[in-house]
């Protein structure tokens, strides 16, 4: 993977300029493609994520920055914003705003929808579900993206909370349950584990370890 290091940004933390100066844009140039790099279906692979549902759910995106090309996963948002990701970057292009997919079958719209902080733990719930049926679905990409996403969850006769273990997502479920009423937290399911993504990659390092276990001969 470090020979690869060169293809993605690292930014550091610059000093605040004493005048106001122009700044070009983060993402110059930015082009979208179906997701094929194999260094980025690779990076999902290791997090758990099968490259069926990546290539489903996600694009690939190139852009350039100050002078630069990099490329990473791309999601979108329901304004047309991304949010993008590989190995050594996490960032997103402008309208900032959340992801809002449907997947109930016609006739069983508007039951239960399931909220999601950022898009790899939805990613790890279809891989966690292997194909079966799943209901609407809300990636807020941000928890700060919250009060977008009010609306489109009192539209749903239930929520169920797929957040961080950490205050920020308790936070977000507490103010979900007080803003629309019958709500499950569903973070409690996936402890002592951050998030559903940490949480996947444990339990098929697990399955892994098991299968790799020696067989005890009978008899």
């Amino acid at each position: 993977m470090k020979g690869i290091e060169g293809h993605f940004p690292v930014f550091t933390p610059a000093a605040a300029p004493r005048k106001a100066v122009a700044t070009p844009p983060a993402f110059e140039e930015l082009r979208v493609s179906p997701l094929r790099s194999t260094v980025l279906l690779d990076y999902l692979a290791k997090r758990g994520i099968p490259s069926g549902i990546a290539l489903e759910e996600c694009v690939e995106v190139h852009y350039r920055t100050r002078g630069k090309w990099y490329f990473g996963i791309g999601f979108r948002n329901r304004k047309g914003g991304m949010e993008i990701r590989n190995p050594y970057f996490k960032g997103s292009t402008s309208p900032k705003d959340i992801t809002h997919l449907r997947h109930a079958p016609k006739g069983n719209e508007r039951t239960a929808v399931l909220v999601f902080e950022g898009f790899m733990d939805y990613l790890s719930y279809l891989a966690l579900k292997q194909g079966q049926p799943v209901p609407d679905c809300v990636v807020l990409n941000s928890v700060g993206n919250l009060p977008g996403a009010l609306d489109v969850l009192k539209g749903y006769g239930h929520v169920c909370c797929f957040l961080d273990n950490d205050d920020a997502g308790r936070r977000t479920t507490e103010e979900i349950r007080r803003r629309c009423g019958s709500v499950t937290d569903k973070a409690v399911h996936y402890l002592p584990h951050k998030d559903l993504n940490e949480f996947l990659q444990h339990r098929l390092k697990k399955t892994v370890e098991t299968c790799a276990e020696p067989k005890q001969e009978s008899g």
